[in-house]
């Protein structure tokens, strides 16, 4: 009798890992946010509300027009735009004559609408993997969905401004450095680098990204230059744009007669300075707005006006208490308190590693805030949206570490309230 040879078992394909998952979820979650910014866009459009807090999106509309670059020695808004946020501009017209065809199925302001909520998608990819950089697995998607329905961002992606480029520049930027700060490659630093110019070009004062890894560099590490030169290196991102903005750019664009305000970058700067209002209250208004009022709508309206422009009633009133008027806005902002106080007293392992990177975005956002309180203290939320990230991780960092029980049930909750609040605004 002859034994036969065991057959090896057939090979089984292997389970997808964690990290394969976790791109799924991310490429589904940003799916459903490019949805819904899309949608949001026809409904904005169609309760003509796509101007709320100084937004400027007549100029941007002007790209659907189509032969942009013929049409900007005669056109003031296209003019504007190119001036100031050139990245932006190229992207659109990209945009705009690969997607050519198919406007004669569709409005050309509807396909350009979809290019800014792409844009914003894009964002919320890049949240994602900054918060999968340094949180917890298990927090990462919900902070993802609490970034992606905050009002400023899901409120600009749904129209057409620069603003969410700038956002979305900012966050992929974070994103970037935080893989980097882990395991620092040449390649990575041109990478990020390359980020921060074009954050530079759609917006000069992204150049304060710079202080993210200046600070966080300083914290964990102190003056050490040998460690640190590729930063300084690096840093010459921001006086490079604005050589490319106001050298080549606004220097082949005629200047000539235009009003201060949108000659160049500096002309522009004293301009606003000048006559703008640095009261106690105008202050208050800042802090609400850059603080609060970008993550969650206080009111399902914004008719305030400021007293720079008393006729224009696109503002939210500055009141904190007008979170207390409704059920879901209540709880919503208890929830938050909850997560601040976790964070800050349910301190969980590994704080001192977090300590730079923590320290780092709040100057980063600090000095952009003050930076645009002296500039245009009374439209904050057209600037916000590039310090939500930071916002956000600022809190979720200490918040995802600490030994706070049920941390995702508290998230998700969290991200309900904020989807409805918002929503009530978006929607009307």
């Amino acid at each position: 009798m002859t034994l036969r040879s065991a057959r090896p078992p057939a090979s089984q394909p292997d389970a997808p890992d964690a990290a394969t998952i976790h791109r799924v979820f991310f490429a589904l979650i940003a799916g459903a946010a490019f949805g819904l910014y899309w949608l949001s866009s026809f409904v904005l459009e169609a309760r003509n509300a796509t101007k709320h807090f100084g937004a400027d999106t007549w100029f941007y509309a002007e790209i659907a027009r189509g032969d942009v670059v013929g049409r900007i020695p005669y056109s003031y808004h296209l003019d504007r735009i190119v001036r100031f946020h050139p990245t932006t501009v190229a992207m659109a017209v990209g945009w705009m004559e690969a997607l050519g065809p198919v406007t004669h199925r569709m409005s050309p302001h509807h396909l350009l609408r979809a290019m800014f909520a792409a844009v914003g998608a894009i964002g919320v990819w890049a949240a994602m993997s900054a918060f999968a950089a340094i949180i917890p697995r298990g927090c990462v998607l919900l902070f993802g969905i609490i970034y992606a329905v905050s009002l400023d961002v899901w409120y600009f992606s749904s129209i057409e401004e620069s603003k969410i480029v700038t956002a979305s520049l900012s966050a992929i930027y974070i994103a970037v450095y935080l893989r980097l700060r882990a395991n620092w490659t040449m390649r990575g630093a041109v990478c990020l680098t390359g980020v921060l110019l074009l954050a530079c070009l759609n917006e000069i004062a992204s150049g304060a990204l710079i202080l993210i890894p200046v600070v966080d560099t300083l914290v964990r590490q102190g003056w050490a230059w040998r460690t640190g030169r590729w930063i300084a290196v690096h840093g010459l991102a921001g006086p490079l744009a604005l050589i490319i903005l106001e050298g080549i750019i606004n220097g082949r664009l005629s200047a000539a007669g235009r009003h201060p305000e949108g000659a160049s970058h500096f002309s522009m700067f004293l301009h606003y300075i000048s006559n703008n209002d640095f009261s106690a209250a105008s202050f208050y208004s800042f802090v609400l707005n850059w603080l609060f009022f970008n993550i969650a709508a206080p009111t399902a309206h914004a008719t305030h006006a400021v007293a720079a422009w008393p006729d224009y009633k696109g503002f939210f009133e500055p009141a904190l208490a007008n979170y207390l008027s409704t059920p879901v806005s209540v709880g919503l902002v208890a929830l938050f308190g909850l997560m601040i106080i976790a964070g800050v007293l349910c301190r969980g392992h590994g704080k001192g590693a977090t300590t730079g990177i923590i320290v780092a975005l709040m100057t980063y956002a600090l000095v952009r805030g003050l930076f645009f309180f002296i500039f245009n203290p009374a439209e904050p939320l057209l600037f916000s949206p590039a310090v939500t990230l930071a916002h956000l991780l600022v809190i979720g960092i200490p918040f995802a570490a600490s030994t706070f029980p049920a941390k995702r049930t508290l998230l998700a909750m969290f991200a309900t309230l904020l989807f409805v609040c918002n929503s009530v605004f978006i929607f009307g």
